[in-house]
């Protein structure tokens, strides 16, 4: 039985307000792990004629760090077992396939809830996540006060 929660974390408010909520929910079943995940999109390609391999990777690696960094606080204070993971590509693919190799009990991530309109316009990950995947999403839609 799938006992990992999958947190997709992009840095922002929302996202570390999902990562309090599993804290103080009670949602991880016993034995389970937070598996926080953080994707970037791929810099472009023309990016890598100037510089070399090792120091985008370095750059990869130092962006996800500042942003990954709040979330395990916020567990690791609490007392929830976590694993970090970085990816770079789609988000929602990304975020999708993720939780198909680690066979998560659910995806939780936090919703920015920008509005229908702009939404239908630009995209939403969240919404993208919900129809690529038959795993249970929960989305954490307001920041609490301590955050915003």
């Amino acid at each position: 039985m799938a006992k990992d929660i999958v947190l997709a974390t992009d840095g922002s408010a929302y996202s570390l307000q999902a990562a309090r909520y599993i804290a103080q929910s009670g949602l991880l079943p016993d034995g389970g792990v937070v598996r926080i995940l953080h994707v970037m999109a791929a810099l472009p390609a023309r990016v890598s004629h100037f510089v070399d391999a090792a120091a985008v990777q370095g750059w990869y690696d130092e962006e996800s760090a500042k942003v990954l960094e709040p979330t395990v606080d916020a567990l690791r204070q609490a007392g929830v077992p976590y694993a970090t993971e970085s990816r770079i590509g789609f988000a929602p693919q990304e975020i999708t396939r993720y939780a198909d190799e680690v066979d998560a009990h659910m995806i939780v991530m936090g919703a920015h809830g920008r509005g229908v309109l702009l939404d239908a316009v630009i995209g939403s990950v969240a919404g993208r996540v919900l129809a690529m995947t038959r795993r249970p999403v929960l989305l954490i839609q307001q920041p609490d006060d301590k955050s915003a």
